[in-house]
This record gives structure tokens, C-alpha cells and sequence, in this order.
């Protein structure tokens, strides 16, 4: 039975699959403090990980099948490396889904899956952190026309961060015993490998920027020799110019930076580093450097609740729809990336 979306009289009960260092670290957390939501059941393909999540954040059971993780769940929170059959099995159960980014490597797939839910009256929530950061907003309200800028990632901390989250013995990783994700058809091995890099690293640079520039346009794209680095340009609906960067960086070397910019005004965000409080993230800007903004997962959540409850304004898109834009412009640079030629000085 679907869950009606009006204002809940209990909590929204969570079904969580995937007990990594995001359920460890951002989710659960949060959750297990929460009066608005309650985890009733966690799952992971790991059982020894599903029960230590279970005995840290006091969730009542674990599950090891999807229709067991699902029983008397209002939502499935999405947590696992590959999400779309999760995703469907839950829509199937007539259950609303909160996701990890992205929704899928194959747009075309991701638009399936958000026509389904909303002609099922079910909420896709999309894991679009960024889109409720507070510190893009105060960005945003500085610049509200960008012109031009710059996006920049390079994160060589995240395996460190992963493992001081989750408890002893646990693999910050296990990406490598995921299934095959499907992709689509027309790129090349490059052009995968350019997508794989957008999507996974570079999900929050994109989500700024489709939310500052709409009508965002890929220009060129190119991924160097190794296949860890993408360098790409973009325009805006006036030709205004955007380089998105997401690099390889070695160990304990962290920088997520965007810079907008117009003709009266500039703003530069310096992210926190994963997994630590966004309190320490910047905004400089030409009256100083302001610092100490909320918590953007918090502020996420607060939004899942308010959709749920039918509260949220209808003429606002929904984090599907904003993901189906990342998704679209990921797959647009992706089809123009081509390899960076190694420069040799001849003699």
C-alpha cells in the first residue's frame, strides 16, 4: 500500500540497504537522532556489517531479502554503489525512495525510473547534497547571474575518511564486487570512463552548476592519458564560459572549489573536506570570508519530509528532475571527451 503523502502523525519508517562509510558517517547519524524518521530495518550483501550498523544506531532489525528490508517500510534509503534494481523492487512495493547519487550511469534509464514514480504517486528522492547547501545559496544570492567561473576537484582523502568512519575490519570500499552498471550504448571505452569520473567524483560540482547556470551547455571534454582526470568546458545560454576540473591528486590532498563571477561581483566556496563538519567550509567574497554554515544532509532531509508531507512548493523541481539535468549534462561531456595527447618536445 502506498503511503499517502500528507502530513504523518509518526515517524516516516527507513528501510536502509548499504552499510558503508555514507550510512556510517552522514546518514545514520542523522536518522537515528531524528523525531521525523525512524530506521526500522538496515540490510547490506554483508551481514556483519548490517548487524554492526544495527547495534550502533539501535535499529530494531537486519535484513538479508529486499522484500524483508522493505516489510512495513514507508521509504527505502538507497546506500549501495548500484541503486537502480533497489530502486525498482521498492517502487514495485508501492514504497517512496530516497537515493544515493547518481540514480545510474544510463540517463535514459534514470528518466524510466522517475516517470514510474511519479505515475505511481511515489517520491524519487535523489541524494543532490549540494542543491541544499547553504553555502552555494549565500554563493548563489552574492552572484545570482554568473558569468563565468571555475569548478575544481581534487580528493586524495576520501579512503582515510571512509576508514575512520566505519568500525575496524570494514573495506572503505567494495565497489569492485558491484555488477556490471549498464551505460549507454554509443560511447567509447574513454567516454565510459569520462562518465564514470563525472558522475562519481564530480556529481556535486554539476549540481552547482546546473543550479546556477541553467541552460548549461558541454562544449569540449578531455580525459588525460591514465584515465583519472577530466578537463572539461562549458558554456551558459549567453556563452558564458564555465571549466569544470575534476582531477587525480595524491594521498591526504584535498581541493573542491567553485568560483562564480559577473561583471559587479565575485563569490569562491572552499568545501569542507569529506565527511567533516560543513561549519568549516568558505565563502569569500569581496566583503570578507564568511564560514560556519549548516549542514547540508540535515537540510536534505528536511526537505524528503516536507515532500512526504506534501509541503513542499509544486512549482519547484524535484531532486529527479534536477538529477535528470546532472545526468543529461554528465552524458553530453562524456560523448565530447576525448584522451589529452601526451605533448612531446621533438629534438
Amino acid at each position: 500500500m502506498t503511503p499517502t503523502l500528507n502530513a504523518s502523525a509518526r515517524p516516516w519508517r527507513l528501510a536502509v540497504a548499504g552499510c558503508g562509510a555514507a550510512a556510517f558517517g552522514l546518514h545514520l547519524p542523522l536518522l537515528a537522532a531524528s523525531d521525523t524518521f525512524d530506521v526500522i530495518a538496515v540490510a547490506d550483501r554483508d551481514p556483519t556489517r548490517a548487524r554492526t550498523a544495527q547495534q550502533h544506531f539501535a535499529v530494531p532489525r537486519t535484513a538479508t531479502r529486499v522484500g524483508d528490508l522493505l516489510a512495513d517500510a514507508d521509504v527505502l534509503v538507497v546506500l549501495t554503489g548500484v541503486h537502480e534494481d533497489l530502486i525498482e523492487e521498492a517502487l514495485d512495493a508501492g514504497v517512496h525512495v530516497v537515493t544515493e547519487k547518481p540514480v545510474c550511469l544510463d540517463v535514459i534509464r534514470t528518466r524510466k525510473l522517475a516517470e514510474r514514480a511519479r505515475d505511481a504517486g511515489l517520491l524519487l528522492e535523489v541524494g543532490a547534497m549540494r542543491a541544499h547547501d547553504p553555502a552555494l545559496h549565500a554563493a548563489l544570492a552574492h552572484v545570482p547571474e554568473p558569468a563565468g567561473g571555475w569548478l575544481v576537484k581534487a580528493d586524495g582523502v576520501d579512503e582515510a575518511a571512509r576508514r575512520r568512519l566505519l568500525p575496524p575490519g570494514f573495506t572503505p570500499y567494495t565497489f569492485t564486487d558491484d555488477p556490471p552498471q549498464p551505460v549507454p550504448d554509443h560511447l567509447a571505452p574513454s567516454q565510459v570512463t569520462a562518465l564514470q569520473i563525472l558522475l562519481w567524483q564530480g556529481y556535486h560540482l554539476l549540481t552547482a552548476l546546473v543550479l546556477a547556470v541553467p541552460g548549461t551547455t558541454a562544449t569540449a571534454c578531455h580525459l588525460d592519458p591514465a584515465g583519472q582526470s577530466v578537463h572539461a568546458l562549458l558554456h551558459g545560454p549567453a556563452g558564458e564560459p564555465f571549466t569544470l576540473v575534476i582531477s587525480a591528486t595524491p594521498a591526504g590532498t584535498f581541493h573542491e572549489q567553485i568560483h562564480l563571477a559577473d561583471q559587479a561581483a565575485a563569490a569562491t566556496i572552499d568545501f569542507a573536506r569529506p565527511y567533516e563538519p560543513a561549519a568549516t567550509t568558505q565563502l569569500t567574497t569581496a566583503d570578507g570570508t564568511i564560514s560556519g554554515f549548516g549542514d547540508p544532509f540535515a537540510a536534505m532531509w528536511a526537505s524528503v519530509d516536507a515532500r512526504l508531507c506534501g509541503q513542499h512548493p509544486a512549482d519547484l523541481p524535484t531532486s529527479a528532475d534536477l538529477a535528470l539535468r546532472v545526468e543529461d549534462l554528465a552524458l553530453a561531456l562524456a560523448g565530447l571527451a576525448r584522451p589529452h595527447a601526451c605533448t612531446r618536445k621533438d629534438t
